[in-house]
């Protein structure tokens, strides 16, 4: 069902679009998201959300728990979007002579737009909250950049000081927090401002799921208690933690961890955005292709513990300390790994991964080259070898077919070799040549290596 609502004015013209839910997920497309420079992904208690702009159109999707997308034009200059529970918020700047903005808020439940300007100036225009009917952005026309707040029912306008910088405004879960210099975040009223986390001095954050942020260096930062996990590989935009579970997307897999398991499956493109909602998982691919994954989807497989390969308590408490992570002002223990063992060999590790993330990952003491001589640094090689439990791991590079650490044109032509009846792939070697980790090596692993050479 598809239905076009239009206002009359010449203030916004709305595009809405109902899609019917009886549809598979695969068949949705969200090629006007694609298309934009910088996607936003969210997940709250209303459900998981993208949203992004270009040029005079924003666009907006629910993923998960069901689909919704809609897309609208304005009249004015879009300066940047924000998702805030089930509305999706535009900042427009309207008029250069009278500094008039408007805060544009679409329901994502029925399509409706509501418009609301008010005046301001010297303001960031890149980095703005909407909560509880309130629009919340940074001024710089003090000392210290502050923030700024507008009722937008009434016009009252408050403004809330800080010792430092304001460096970034965001929505969590429908709340507005902003983060300052030193990595402080601090949960926002309309006075007033109480500090909840500290997520790192000049560490760049993005939302990943409810009261939960992730900063570039990998850790999941709780804004209800300021706990930290460590996530391996997290990319923003592509971690999403929800009901105990986190959900991340790396190259062409999605894994779903909870407490010391991890399950993943493959996913046919790469992924844009991912969101949860409960136990399901929605992900944006990079072809606009929706795809959402249940708790049944996930095949159980043995990751290593960091742990594995001690002995006892006092190793583990040794291996511990040595596995720790600096995040802010606190020192942080990684969790597991994503690496798969399986038939004696490690896989699900991707290339550019070098033998000191190994160790830090997986607590191993040695990883021996082909020869058994031991490798002390550089990139993971197929072929390579540790010792977990006093047995031998052969270690397995996705990609790395001939056992040179990188993925390029070798790579390429033996595996078309080898499908060709050309060439020869056995053990480790043939292991790398399966990219996608579906169980054999075919054209689809060999299209997905093409497209990782370097």
């Amino acid at each position: 069902m598809k239905r076009l609502i239009s206002l009359l004015s010449a203030v916004i013209m709305i595009a809405c679009v109902s899609v019917s839910k009886s549809r598979a997920y695969e068949e949705y497309n969200l090629s006007g998201i694609i298309s934009c420079s910088d996607i936003k992904s969210d997940s709250n208690s209303k459900g998981g959300y993208v949203c992004a702009f270009s040029g005079d159109t924003v666009f907006s999707a629910r993923l998960v728990p069901d689909f919704s997308a809609y897309n609208f034009t304005v009249s004015g200059h879009i300066r940047g979007v924000s998702q805030s529970g089930k509305y999706t918020n535009a900042l427009v700047f309207d008029d250069a002579f009278t500094n008039k903005y408007s805060v544009y808020s679409l329901d994502t439940d029925n399509g409706n737009v509501r418009k609301t300007s008010f005046n301001d100036k010297n303001f960031r225009t890149d980095s703005f909250s909407v909560s509880d009917n309130c629009v919340y952005y940074i001024k710089t026309d003090s000392t210290y950049a502050y923030v700024a707040c507008v009722d937008l029912s009434t016009g009252r306008k408050t403004k809330i000081n800080f010792s430092q910088n304001a460096n970034e405004i965001f929505n969590n879960n429908g709340k507005s927090y902003v983060r300052l210099y030193d990595g402080s975040v601090c949960r926002l009223s309309q006075a007033s401002s109480a500090c909840v986390a500290n997520t790192g001095e000049f560490r760049n954050i993005a939302n990943a799921g409810i009261n939960k942020v992730i900063n570039q260096d990998g850790f999941i930062v709780s804004l209800s208690d300021n706990s930290r996990e460590y996530v391996s590989n997290a990319e923003f935009g592509k971690v999403s933690a929800s009901d105990g579970k986190v959900f991340i997307a790396v190259n062409y897999r999605l894994s779903r961890k909870a407490s010391d398991k991890t399950q993943s499956v493959s996913i046919p493109k790469a992924a844009k955005a991912v969101v949860a909602y409960k136990n399901r998982c929605g992900i944006l691919l990079d072809n606009g292709t929706v795809c959402v994954y249940e708790p049944s989807d996930f095949q159980e497989k043995k990751i290593i513990n960091n742990n594995n390969n001690n002995s006892n308590s006092n190793n583990n408490n040794n291996n511990n300390n040595n596995n720790r992570h600096d995040s802010s002002k606190t020192d942080n223990r990684a969790v597991n790994s994503d690496y798969i063992i399986s038939d004696g060999m490690i896989y699900g590790i991707y290339s550019g991964e070098t033998v000191a993330d190994f160790k830090r990952k997986t607590s191993v003491k040695n990883v021996y080259k082909a020869d058994g001589t031991i490798a002390k640094s550089g990139k993971l090689k197929t072929g390579f070898t540790a010792v977990i439990d006093s047995k031998t791991y052969v270690i397995t590079v996705c990609g790395d077919v001939t056992g040179e650490g990188n993925v390029n044109s070798k790579d390429v032509t033996l595996l078309q070799k080898y499908l060709c009846d050309n060439a020869e792939l056995d053990g480790a070697y043939l292991k790398a040549a399966d990219f996608n980790l579906d169980g054999e090596a075919d054209n689809r692993d060999l299209v997905l290596i093409s497209r990782q050479k370097n």
